[in-house]
């Protein structure tokens, strides 16, 4: 859980016997098939179902699961649900039905009913012969000569039997009530051979004996005139059962010993709306009763009921049909048809299930223990948030609330066992507002009298009793308010230097070194703690912990037997410690599998070796492997019930069972269930397509011109079919198989004639392979694409060719001379383009002047000679220019850079590369000049570019412009030294600017000095020209 310090639950499990006497039988352990709930898959209309009420679901004999609903029929092909395609099925389907053949029936609500014969559907209704149209249900039953017989359960005509094909009214419909008929059941020996029942809408229990005539009334009170929705038979010989549900009333069952009813109430049906049943066999002589109900799925064994709805992952509440299938694997699959789409759940095929949902409605269990109980079994102890303390024992549970006046608080922290210095056990509950009790047998809590705040959020996370110098010694963690211990009847605070703020403490763990002395390890929110009995020390950073912040610690022996201390953490995932000297601990370098998530709750060992860590992002098993350990990660896709652990709320039974407290409840791994699926899961075909239309067979026959042909399949797993993988060949065109890919579906564009054969491979989410699956897929050719069309044409265009090569040699020959007279001159004409590409590409198109490219490339190229030559720099500015854009235009603009640009071309040397530096500034570099000679080249610029004139087209008198310039010199050894002269002449430039403008200023670079002579220096008009 994310917020660490929301709550906190330790849960240190240590079962230890009374001593003296011989050890008892080992206690049974708790039936996790009463006390977990199912994991469930729902679909919905993401999935491709209809916006609309569920009200039947069946699988057929190759696999695929049918849905009815009000909107039609749907079929699930392992990957997505999809209405047929033909439009006789979509119209109301109000259940479903598999013969004894493998047929698929539907009775459709008004229109009869429809079975599947040879991929197409057939509709039975009045114009076919039936009596009615009005079906609700059809069933199958046993006559006297052992032939079974299909029956039609109709709204308003009775029974119709189908003999030889054809529907008939059922000769005893007379003896029955008017009204519709809902339900039929057979059983074999109960009342009498072959018994059949009926359930109608309002009338009742009905039954009819083999070899007798007339239906006749059960008479059972509170049912003669209700709803029978439902009849179920379990059982066999003197266990079997009817099992009867009644719509409003409850659910009956009557057998050899008489009738037994549930109904809704506290511990019983959440409702009395009950629709359809299904059973499972159990490991006792009851079977596992599933019931549908409006109120959510429940499960009856024995007297043992347990309601699943939503919470569980239900899509809706009222659960309207319910299958109960089994794989080819041998695993029960229960499909649920709810008013918001379909779930499904693979009994025993995960050895994770539910055990609570306490707290999920704030965050949690943070405390799950399980004990033997005093009557040869066990009894688990869970503490979550806001839902306080529950027992379950004898398949009931027992709660302790606030609600009830049991706490004073309701959410629990700590649920821990300890010893007294006698060995009898000590049973702590911490609460989250700090209270501390102690639960004695019955049971009875009792308040201990502490010194620590009890206020919300200071919860209480740890105990921990020892025997320091023959006296019982008591250790208490809290949330907030620090460490406390009881000694000689007093409670003594831990209060050491350099703690600050509030301080969390986590866990405690007593270590007796070989010299049998006790030590103290504290995991806190600040470090480490470590108690010689004397002294203190607080480990953290500083002595080799990657995190201070810790959560949970476990003492654990490694291979070689020494004591190891797993620490969780916030943010560093698992740390371990050698403390083989408890005095020197040293952290482990060695490096573990990377965990699912940074923060590590705790970690836990069972008897077998495999340490279980805590995360925030599921459960990792780390089984040893040779100096190492092998990974496993679990989460939802495994069948946990929520992804985050709390903090400690994890405990190992005497069965190796793993209780994990999580953020949505109690969850429990069974490692004794955790089994691979091995049995081959079926691969079908389920749609071809060419060009977009859907084509029937096995088989595809392309015909010729066909463009796009397509090919679906499904691996029927029944479970994370999101894991299913696939890869196919084309035989005949390809080599070998492509990757594995999660896509059904192969297609194929342009196929060339021929015949071809398309191998498909699966592989469930266990990796187990599928037989593979072949499609034979013969592509047309055109006329002209047979084969002998093509040797007489080969034939005739090898003669043809010849021919055609002679009068082709003689014109070549010509066109030969001809080209190369016109290759001459095209590669003439194209190396003077490219050099004139070349000169625009240094040439500023606007003044004509070199552009900002050819000057860098001059300097850089100076800068690299072997000796260095000086080289002064002019950079000019148009004084300015912005406002002259904006008086007179771009035009204007564009006519005074062209002016000062012939200005520059007459005033410079003609060694001297004058050039355009960007937008109003130019450049002038002088090779092999001094400072003085490169002044008085800018002073002439500058001059007679003041003197000069710029005529504005359509405007009178000519505008006057200046120009500002920074000069200079350096010598270029290395591209630095361009750099430095660029910087310097800017710098020149921006101080010709900064003192007034028209003028020109120089900045002497130290490295340029013995190159710069003394001599005038020209500036503008006004004096001080430096």
């Amino acid at each position: 859980m994310r917020r660490i310090l929301a709550m906190w639950g330790l849960l240190c499990f240590a079962v230890c016997g009374v001593a003296g006497g011989r050890p008892g039988p080992a206690p049974a352990a708790i039936d996790l098939s009463d006390l977990g709930a199912p994991s469930f898959t729902s679909f919905g209309p993401r999935d491709g179902l209809p916006h609309a009420v569920l009200l039947d679901v069946l699988t057929d004999r190759e696999g695929f699961v049918w849905a009815a609903s009000p909107n039609g029929l749907y079929r699930y092909d392992g990957r997505l649900w999809s209405a047929p395609e033909d439009p006789v099925m979509r119209r109301a389907v109000d259940s479903l039905w598999l013969d004894r053949d493998g047929v698929l029936w539907a009775a459709l609500r008004d229109a009869g009913v429809a079975h599947l014969q040879a991929g197409r559907w057939q509709v039975e209704d009045l114009s076919t012969g039936m009596p009615s149209q009005q079906v609700r249900r059809l069933q199958e039953t046993l006559d006297a000569q052992g032939r079974w017989q299909l029956h039609a359960l109709t709204w308003d005509r009775g029974v119709m039997t189908r003999r030889q094909g054809r529907w008939q009214a059922d000769a005893d419909n007379a003896s029955l009530p008017p009204g519709p008929v809902l339900s039929m059941a057979q059983t074999r020996q109960l009342g009498a051979p072959l018994r059949q029942w009926l359930g109608t809408g309002s009338e009742g229990l009905w039954y009819r004996d083999a070899g007798t005539t007339g239906w006749q009334r059960m008479h059972i009170e509170g049912i003669d005139v209700a709803q029978i929705e439902f009849l179920h038979v379990t059982g066999e010989g003197e266990h079997e059962a009817l099992w009867i549900s009644a719509f409003g009333v409850g659910l009956l069952k009557l057998d050899a010993r008489g009738l037994q009813r549930w109904q809704a109430g506290p511990g019983a049906l959440p409702t009395n709306d009950l629709y359809d049943l299904a059973s499972t066999p159990s490991t006792d002589a009851d079977p596992v009763l599933w019931v549908s109900t409006r109120a959510g799925l429940v499960r009856l064994h024995g007297e043992h009921l347990e309601v699943f709805d939503r919470r569980h992952g239900l899509p809706a509440n009222a659960v309207r049909g319910l299958q109960m299938w089994t794989s080819p694997a041998g695993n029960p699959v229960l499909w649920l048809a709810t008013e918001s789409g379909i779930a499904r759940t693979v009994l025993d095929a995960s050895a994770w299930s539910t055990a609570s949902l306490m707290g999920a409605r704030s965050t949690g269990v943070f405390a799950a223990l399980v004990e033997p109980d005093d009557h040869g079994g066990e009894r688990l102890w869970v503490g979550a948030s806001e839902d306080g303390l529950a027992l379950y024992q004898g398949h009931r549970w027992q709660r302790f609330t606030a609600q009830s006046g049991a706490l004073p608080f309701p959410s629990v922290s700590l649920l821990k066992f300890t010893q007294d210095g006698a060995g009898h056990r000590q049973r702590w509950l911490g609460l989250g507002n700090g209270d501390l009790l102690r639960i004695h047998d019955g049971p009875r809590l009792a308040r201990e009298a502490t010194p620590w705040p009890r206020v919300p959020g200071n919860s209480v996370l740890d105990v921990l009793v020892r025997q320091a110098e023959g006296q019982e010694e008591r250790w208490v963690g809290t949330r907030q308010s620090g460490l406390y211990r009881w000694r000689n009847g007093q409670w003594t605070q831990i209060q050491l230097e350099g703690i600050q703020g509030q301080w969390r403490i986590d866990q405690l763990v007593n270590q007796r070194d070989a010299q049998g002395h006790d030590w103290l390890w504290v995991t806190t929110n600040q470090g480490l703690l470590r108690f010689d009995g004397q002294h203190w020390q607080v480990l953290g950073r500083e002595s080799g912990l990657p995190d201070s912040n810790l959560l949970g610690a476990t003492l654990l022996d490694d291979a070689a037997g020494r004591p190891v201390l797993w620490l969780g953490s916030t943010s560093v995932g698992a740390i371990r410690m050698d403390v083989t000297d408890p005095a020197h601990p040293h952290v482990l370098g060695d490096r573990l599998p990377p965990a699912p998530d940074s923060t590590v709750y705790s970690a836990l060992r069972d008897s077998r070796g495999r340490i279980y860590l805590c995360t925030n992002n599921g459960v990792q098993r780390l089984t040893p492997q040779g100096a190492g350990y092998r990974s496993q990660v679990f989460t939802r896709r495994e069948g946990m019930l929520h992804d985050e652990c709390n903090t400690h709320g994890q405990s190992i039974d005497a069965q190796d069972r793993y209780w994990v407290g999580t953020l949505g409840g109690l969850t429990v791994y069974d490692p004794r269930h955790e089994t691979l699926p091995t049995e081959p899961k079926p691969l079908r075909l389920t749609a071809r397509w060419i060009d977009g239309q859907r084509v029937p067979g096995t088989s595809l026959q392309v015909p010729a011109g066909a463009r796009e042909v397509d090919v679906d399949y499904a691996l029927l797993s029944w479970d994370r079919e999101s894991e299913s993988r696939f890869r196919s060949q084309l035989i005949g065109a390809e080599d070998q198989p492509g990757p594995w890919t999660a896509q059904s579906r192969r297609s194929f564009s342009n196929l060339p004639a021929g015949r071809y054969r398309l191998r498909v491979e699966a592989r469930d989410h266990a990796g187990t392979p599928s037989t593979p699956l072949e499609v034979d897929i013969h592509v047309q050719g055109h006329w002209w694409q047979h084969p002998w069309v093509w040797g007489m044409a080969a034939v005739g265009l090898v003669l043809a060719g010849y021919g055609l090569s002679l009068l082709r040699t003689r014109h070549l020959r010509a066109r030969q001379a001809e080209l190369e007279a016109h290759v001459i001159e095209r590669t003439t004409a194209l190396a003077a383009a490219n050099q004139r590409l070349v000169e625009l590409s240094y040439v500023d198109s606007l003044t004509g002047l070199a552009n900002r490219r050819q000057l860098m490339e001059l300097l850089e190229a100076q800068s690299r000679q072997s000796s260095p030559r000086s080289l002064a720099l002019i950079l000019m500015d148009v004084d300015h220019f912005k406002a002259l854009n904006d008086a007179h235009g771009h035009l204007a603009g564009d006519q005074a850079l062209r002016r000062l640009a012939a200005t520059l071309r007459h005033c410079a040397d003609d060694q001297a590369l004058v050039a355009r530096y960007g937008g109003e500034e130019f450049a002038c570099v002088l090779q092999d000049a001094n400072l003085g000679q490169a002044l008085a080249m800018a002073e002439r610029i500058r001059a007679g570019v003041a003197a000069s004139r710029v005529a504005i087209p359509g405007e009178t008198p000519p505008v006057c412009v200046t120009i500002s310039a920074g000069v200079a010199v350096a010598v270029l050894a290395r591209q630095e030294d361009v750099d430095a002269l660029l910087r310097c002449a800017d710098e020149a430039l921006y101080r010709a600017k900064h003192e007034g403008r028209n003028r020109v200023r120089a900045q002497v670079m130290p490295a340029a000095a013995a190159a710069a002579s003394p001599g005038p220096v020209a500036t503008a008009p006004e004096p001080d020209g430096r």
